[in-house]
């Protein structure tokens, strides 16, 4: 078998992978869309999350975890 040097063969992908799609509502009063992607950015907090809505394009942060007061 031989070897592809340039990563092309089949089962290799050159083309990025497409961010999973969770079903949220858009921040915009405007857009009715319920889907948005979460964006992964360099440097970002491990307790906020950014997501985008595919419709509009609107960004919308939200923070995850914390403490708990009961």
């Amino acid at each position: 078998m031989r070897v592809d040097q340039t990563g092309t063969s089949p089962g290799l992908t050159s083309e990025p992978e497409e961010a999973p799609k969770i079903n949220i509502r858009c921040k915009n009063p405007d857009c009715d869309s319920i889907v948005a992607i979460e964006l992964k950015l360099a440097g970002q907090e491990p307790g906020h999350r950014l997501y985008q809505c595919c419709k509009c394009k609107v960004t919308r942060g939200i923070a995850v975890g914390g403490r708990i007061h009961l």
